[in-house]
């Protein structure tokens, strides 16, 4: 008898070092913003105003999505894992359409810049907890996509779950 699992939610930013980083960029970022827009100013008022949309829209861009990935977390529900990494597209996967579920720190340096694999990992520089191996291809923007890493911070939770829905125990 199958069970479906019903709205399991997981956070994946707790144990990376994604907020401060992304705090420690707005700081930069403003820093940055007021030294070179004194110094454009003085030099061209044309440029001072471009860089300055420019340098706002990148801090909102940062805090928005530092938002976005403490308010969004993976989704399990209804035999479907819903992973949505801050503002980027979400990504559907039925659970019965996952072939294998393992660690994602075995293949993710020599494989993560295939054109199959799809990178969620909240830094570039952090292993993922996770690589999920689909049985059939699902499309992604223009990619078609056969490998999925990310990262969950509850990973034994996360990967029970995951197999108690694929009928796996």
């Amino acid at each position: 008898m199958e069970t479906a699992v019903v709205n399991q939610q997981f956070t994946y930013h707790k144990k990376s070092g994604y907020t401060g980083f992304i705090i420690a960029m707005v700081c930069v970022c403003m820093v940055e913003t007021v030294g070179v827009s004194y110094l454009l100013y003085k030099w061209s008022p044309f440029l001072h105003w471009i860089h300055l949309l420019l340098s706002i829209s990148t801090i909102l861009f940062l805090i928005l999505d530092l938002r976005a990935v403490n308010k969004n977390p993976i989704i399990l529900q209804n035999d479907e894992l819903i992973i949505k990494v801050g503002l980027r597209p979400a990504v559907h996967i039925q659970l019965s359409d996952i072939l294998e579920i393992k660690s994602g720190k075995l293949n993710f340096e020599n494989d993560r810049k295939n054109k199959e694999v799809l990178d969620l990992s909240l830094l570039g520089f952090d292993e993922p907890t996770f690589e999920i191996v689909l049985s059939e291809p699902i499309q992604n923007k223009s990619k078609t996509i056969q490998r999925i890493f990310f990262t969950v911070d509850d990973e034994r939770a996360f990967y029970e779950l995951v197999n108690q829905g694929r009928g796996n125990h």
